[in-house]
């Protein structure tokens, strides 16, 4: 057992309820990196076939049977075709995290902005703070982890993705 899955079970033993919100892309999903000017019109196009983080999905299956725990997918995306291109993908490699529980901010209908990308997650999470007693953040970008920390602080625990995996 890993001890990213150790220590998430010991947050959950020490608290009632406890919220865990995954990124996808770099996360779950493989990261492409693409050119500015193309990042909607390919990650639109192409995003069915990125392929899933396989051993990160399977130690999140493994969590999803805590029974105070619940996950939620917390991620950005650029276009409305990029969001819906995300939740067909969660729908084929994430079945076991409901529906309702995800959280697909869209920059093209005013969810975040480039001033705000950095700290919209945390401020989401600040958001349902009143109905869990800690929350977890799993996510791959360093200034979104600082960010949320900073305004979380004792409140959350932070994980980069390569914590999953060692």
């Amino acid at each position: 057992m890993s001890n990213f899955i150790e220590n998430v079970k010991k947050i959950c033993e020490e608290n009632e309820k406890v919220a865990m919100y995954i990124d996808m892309d770099g996360t779950i999903v493989e990261y492409h990196i693409y050119e500015s000017n193309e990042i909607a019109e390919k990650m639109g196009k192409e995003y069915k076939e990125f392929e899933p983080l396989k051993c990160v999905i399977q130690n999140l299956k493994e969590l999803s049977n805590i029974k105070n725990l619940d996950m939620y997918i917390l991620s950005l995306s650029k276009t409305n075709k990029i969001t819906e291109e995300k939740k067909n993908w969660l729908k084929k490699y994430v079945p076991f995290i409901k529906e309702d529980n995800w959280i697909i901010l869209t920059k093209e209908i005013g969810d975040y902005s480039s001033q705000n990308r950095d700290i919209i997650k945390g401020e989401n999470i600040k958001k349902r703070e009143e109905s869990y007693t800690h929350s977890i953040l799993l996510d791959d970008e360093q200034k979104v982890l600082r960010e949320a920390k900073r305004l979380l602080k004792e409140k959350c625990t932070i994980y980069h993705v390569s914590s999953t995996i060692i």
